[in-house]
């Protein structure tokens, strides 16, 4: 066999040699000195850029900063209707026509409504801009502690903030100040159409109706209008992630939208949701004794905390029937009857029946019959009205709604308009001509302070949101200011819908 030699040898003998470098080609030296300096000028510029924008961007954050706070910026202009962007958590574009609720495959799915911190404006989008000019509220609504709404007319008619003059403005602080919100696009009560009337269940999800039916999901962000069926929102409450409103037959026309109405159903649906449904049970086409028109109303209990039935529904028909249910869309059934000079009369402009309120205690109510104990319905049923101005009114209380004991009588000056209850047995009581309260359930009664000017005397609405904090809405939206008080009714001071504070 023939030796073969170590190939290692030829490989390190190669390796040892010196390694002969070969010339660039001509210019290459040049090329690369070139693109050495344009790539150390291409960085210059881009770190010059970034500096540029860290600096805009230390200049804009108190801007934006200021724009999610009340009073918002010094550039932003009076926030009102038409200026929201269209609603794109919507399940069918506005003015759409949609079937009867009987045709209705299902409704759109609820969903959560996002919390904004409190101290914020209603929306971070649309709110903190100044208050429009010359406001005019009709409708209040308490959302989350100091943080409420209203609704009204603003700007001089013919030049609103857009081609409507409907507005809303928030308050983070119980009156202290007002921002502009952003509001739906329609105009005031006129026959079928408008808005007068707010409702929020929290910061995002919040209703304007009366005759019309608008729904926001984002706090004013954009609105969107729902379909009723041909009738007309008179009345509606909120609680518990619900909404339940009375849509009515009606033929009012300009401001009055909620006079003639000769029919009323209840109907019923979930936060986030677009679509309504009538409530199970004897709610649908509701009407007075030997029929003509007539109003109804709505008033919710709210549960104790530890009670899972939840908030429970009140409803007083035309006929003078007491019907009740949960508000989970669930069968609602009568569970007796107000006492017959206590029936409703015809609506107010609000919506209201005039001669019958009906309010609950906040302790409320955990089934339909009885009321949860300690807590109770009242009711203030006013007499013949020959005078607005001097007509008597009588408060009844019941544990059960069947049975009404008399418990006392307001001073006999003005017209009752709007009753409202808080435990302790607060009552405070709206009139033509002033406020009272009683701290003993109805039994005594004292008129209320009320500062301001003069004409502020006739009130359509009057709430307590605890036992010592209250708002109530003047007849005369001309007055440009809503009133609040901060020691159970005793006394009520007024708050102008302005930007700046009252």
């Amino acid at each position: 066999m023939r030796a073969v030699s170590d190939p290692r040898d030829e490989i390190g003998a190669w390796l040892g040699q010196d390694v002969q470098l070969l010339s660039p080609r001509p210019g290459t030296f040049d090329r690369v000195w070139r693109q050495s300096r344009r790539r150390k000028a291409d960085k210059a510029l881009i770190a010059g850029a970034g500096a540029a924008a860290v600096i805009a961007c230390v200049a804009l954050a108190p801007q934006l900063v200021s724009a999610l706070r009340p009073g918002g910026g010094p550039a932003q202009h009076p926030v009102a209707s038409g200026t929201s962007r269209p609603a794109r958590t919507s399940a069918r574009p506005p003015g759409r026509q949609t079937a009867g609720p009987s045709d209705r495959p299902g409704a759109a799915a609820s969903r959560s409504a996002t919390q904004l911190p409190a101290g914020l404006a209603l929306s971070p989008t649309t709110s903190g801009g100044p208050v429009p000019a010359n406001f005019r509220p009709t409708s209040i609504t308490m959302i989350a502690g100091d943080i409420a709404a209203v609704i009204g007319q603003a700007g001089p008619l013919g030049h609103c903030a857009s081609r409507y003059c409907t507005s809303l403005a928030g308050t983070p602080d119980f009156g202290g100040t007002w921002y502009g919100v952003g509001a739906p696009s329609t105009g005031g009560p006129r026959g079928a159409a408008g808005v007068s009337q707010l409702r929020f269940l929290n910061l995002s999800d919040g209703w304007a109706y009366g005759p019309q039916l608008w729904v926001t999901t984002n706090g004013g962000a954009s609105w969107q209008q729902e379909h009723t069926y041909g009738l007309r929102a008179t009345d509606l409450e909120t609680a518990d992630n619900h909404a339940v409103a009375l849509f009515a037959r009606c033929g009012g026309t300009g401001s009055r939208y909620a006079a003639d109405c000769t029919s009323f159903s209840l109907y019923a649906s979930a936060a986030g949701s677009s679509a309504w449904r009538p409530v199970p049970g004897p709610v649908r086409n509701l009407t007075a004794a030997g029929g003509g028109p007539a109003a109804a109303s709505l008033v919710i209990a709210a549960a104790a905390a530890s009670d899972p039935a939840g908030p429970t529904g009140y409803l007083l028909a035309p006929s003078g029937q007491l019907l009740s249910g949960p508000l989970t869309g669930s069968a609602w059934k009568v569970i007796g009857r107000v006492p017959a000079a206590c029936r409703p009369g015809t609506a107010q402009l609000s919506g209201e029946p005039a001669g019958s309120q009906l309010a609950a205690d906040s302790a409320g109510a955990r089934t339909a019959a009885p009321v949860a104990s300690g807590s109770q319905l009242l009711l203030s049923c006013g007499g013949p009205a020959a005078d607005r101005n001097s007509q008597s009114t009588t408060i009844y209380a019941s544990a059960d709604g069947v049975h009404w004991r008399r418990t006392g009588t307001p001073p006999a000056t003005g017209t009752a308009t709007s009753l409202a209850a808080t435990s302790g047995g607060l009552l405070v009581l709206a009139t033509s001509a002033g406020i009272d309260y009683s701290a003993d359930d109805g039994r005594n009664w004292r008129p209320a302070a009320v500062s301001g000017t003069a004409r502020a005397r006739d009130f359509t609405y009057v709430a307590m949101t605890t036992p010592t904090r209250g708002v109530a809405v003047p007849a005369d939206s001309g007055l440009g200011e809503v009133f609040t008080t901060i020691n159970g009714g005793k006394s009520w001071s007024p708050s102008p819908v302005r930007g700046g504070g009252s």
